[in-house]
């Protein structure tokens, strides 16, 4: 790694720890939450012009109100301890965005009235559309949304020198293997003091990972980029990446 990478990494590290302990001041202090609105008020114009194409001005002005308050809730209810405070409010905004669009798109461009079109299959077409574009606006929006998660993923990756490239190469390539390292993930999920540890000591604690799971300590140590990288996912505000971590089949 260059050091010019090194160090633009080290800036984006350092600016995500900082946000979050503003956005936990500004909690309590009024001229905190100030500023920090202040601050971000480029970024939720920039979240409301990616999600206005469809809108006039007035809808943007109320997207723009919609944008803010749903900042102010995302401040009110942030969690250090589950990930970075960027993630977390880029999530909520968008979220109310889409809904804000969502009841635009159906109410306004694609509802079409029964008093005023009599003729049942010019009903149904329109109502067929409707469907079509709203889907094609969702998938559209959610691959967004999955791009954001994949950028805040990699910061989160770099505080403890890991690449999503370095992820690949280094994680099981046989299911037996993955489906082995999800228990212990499992186990590691339901075990506080481990979770603290890794959280607040950014420490992978491989003996008492061993105990609980009675995995060999060096076989832990050779999933420690899979297992991290999960924990990462499954501790953070990821609702996209989390499904590539689920327990689920």
């Amino acid at each position: 790694m260059s050091e010019a990478l090194k160090e633009l990494t080290s800036e984006k590290i350092e600016r995500s720890i900082e946000l979050d302990d503003r956005a936990e001041i500004a909690k309590q202090s009024t001229g905190v939450m100030e500023k920090l609105i202040d601050d971000f008020k480029v970024f939720l114009q920039n979240r409301v012009f990616r999600y206005s194409s469809r809108a006039n001005d007035t809808q943007r002005e109320e997207m723009f109100g919609t944008a803010m308050l749903a900042f102010y809730e995302a401040v009110q209810k942030y969690d250090a301890s589950k990930g970075h405070f960027f993630t977390f409010v880029n999530r909520v905004v968008c979220e109310r965005l889409i809904d804000f669009n969502r009841k635009a798109f159906r109410s306004e461009r694609y509802t079409v009235s029964l008093e005023e079109v009599n003729d049942e299959q010019v009903v149904a077409q329109s109502t067929a559309i409707a469907e079509v574009s709203l889907k094609a606006y969702e998938a559209k929006s959610s691959h967004e949304e999955l791009m954001d998660e994949i950028e805040q993923f990699k910061v989160e990756l770099s505080l403890w020198g890991l690449t999503m490239s370095s992820l690949v190469d280094q994680s099981p390539k046989h299911s037996r293997l993955r489906e082995e390292y999800r228990k212990v993930i499992a186990m590691i999920v339901e075990t506080p003091d481990i979770i603290q540890t890794i959280q607040l000591k950014r420490y992978f604690p491989v003996k008492a990972i061993a105990q609980i799971s009675g995995l060999p300590q060096k076989k832990l140590e050779r999933a420690r980029s899979f297992i991290l990288a999960s924990l990462i996912i499954r501790m953070g505000d990821y609702s996209y990446l989390s499904e590539y971590v689920s327990d689920r089949r």
